[in-house]
């Protein structure tokens, strides 16, 4: 029988932290080129399509079918709502009061309050976010 030869495992060495920010930062130019090609094909579809100002509208494009939508976005001047609020009926008023979370309020009652933070974390559900990395030049 012959013995096996055993080949020596390549290892990879590890980057610098200077060469991974190159890559990383190649790498957001390559995310915005296709972003921004994306975006140019998007137009290019909705010069023959048309859009509508609000809603969508499906086309037949060979074997696929392509939604097209059109969106508006609201905001409001608070003050000027505030002076006519009372003048719409309350069940009509297109306002949403949201509940959130104040993080930096967390993070105060966690640091300086732990009797008042204890009552929170009953139901308080605390999981890792993705890491940021953000680079400068210098």
């Amino acid at each position: 029988m012959n013995a096996a030869t055993v080949l020596p495992i390549p290892t990879k060495q590890p980057k610098s932290l200077e060469s991974l920010v190159y890559d990383l930062l190649e790498a957001k130019k390559a995310e915005a080129d296709a972003r921004d090609a994306r975006t140019a094909i998007e137009d290019e579809i909705i010069a023959i399509t048309g859009a509508r100002e609000e809603g969508s509208e499906t086309h037949d494009a060979g074997l696929f079918k392509i939604t097209v939508t059109g969106k508006l976005a609201r905001s409001i001047d608070w003050r000027a709502y505030d002076a006519i609020e009372s003048k719409i009926p309350e069940h009509l008023r297109p306002v949403k009061l949201e509940r959130k979370l104040d993080e930096v309020g967390c993070r105060y009652l966690e640091q300086h309050e732990p009797i008042f933070y204890s009552l929170l974390v009953r139901g308080l559900t605390v999981k890792r976010a993705k890491t940021a990395v953000a680079v400068k030049g210098v």
